[in-house]
């Protein structure tokens, strides 16, 4: 699938599912929106989901695990090899949105969408854009075409949960010196300052930080 392929799938919310389970909230015996976000999320998943009457108890985390060259810049307290050791981890359940999703009855499903080396590992889906991004500092992290192959891979992951029945799917990223590329798409984005979106990721020290903040 294709980014625009899987964009062509966006659909408007449907207002009609929306008013319909408005309605059957409304009609239960309790306060008018007693049930507060609970009741406008309810709302918002029959919109999303084209039906007033959706099941949630099928439930999955998609766990995307990359490499960021920005690392080269020595911006973490750990070696890049770590992100391959969690992904592992990620297909054990020794990792701790394992232990949460198992509270919730929630499935992981890690993803290999850019670890910087191959790992033939039971479990871990394979959907390899590149190993790990460029190191922005010194060149674009991805190409525009690479950038539009992992929303795709997203997309199509979704689709595919949403085909086994699964009815909330949340996401999530790994990947040794993310907060380092999350804080530099963020003061892009934002027009911020680095040292306001910057932070000590896993634990720097200040002097780390201080580093860290100069390559944002």
């Amino acid at each position: 699938m294709t980014l625009e392929q899987g964009l062509g799938r966006l659909r408007s919310p449907d207002k009609v599912a929306m008013a319909e389970t408005q309605r059957r909230l409304d009609s239960i015996i309790k306060p008018l929106n007693s049930l507060g976000k609970l009741e406008s999320h309810l709302v918002k998943i029959a919109g999303i989901t084209g039906a007033a009457r959706f099941d949630l108890r099928k439930k999955a985390v998609a766990v995307f695990c990359a490499d960021n060259g920005v690392v080269a810049q020595n911006v973490t307290q750990s070696p890049q090899e770590v992100t391959a050791i969690v992904a592992e981890n990620l297909t054990t359940g020794d990792t701790c949105v394992c232990a949460m999703a198992r509270v919730a009855g929630a499935e992981v499903i890690p993803v290999d969408i850019g670890i910087a080396r191959d790992l033939d590992i039971p479990g871990l889906r394979q959907c390899k854009v590149d190993y790990g991004t460029k190191d922005f500092t010194m060149e674009p992290a991805m190409t525009r075409e690479q950038a539009a192959r992992a929303l795709a891979v997203g997309i199509g992951l979704a689709l595919e949960l949403k085909a086994q029945g699964y009815g909330l799917v949340a996401t999530g990223e790994m990947g040794i010196g993310n907060t380092t590329s999350s804080s530099a798409m963020a003061a892009a984005l934002l027009g911020w300052e680095a040292a306001v979106v910057t932070g000590r990721g896993a634990g720097l020290s200040t002097e780390g930080l201080i580093r860290k903040t100069t390559v944002v």
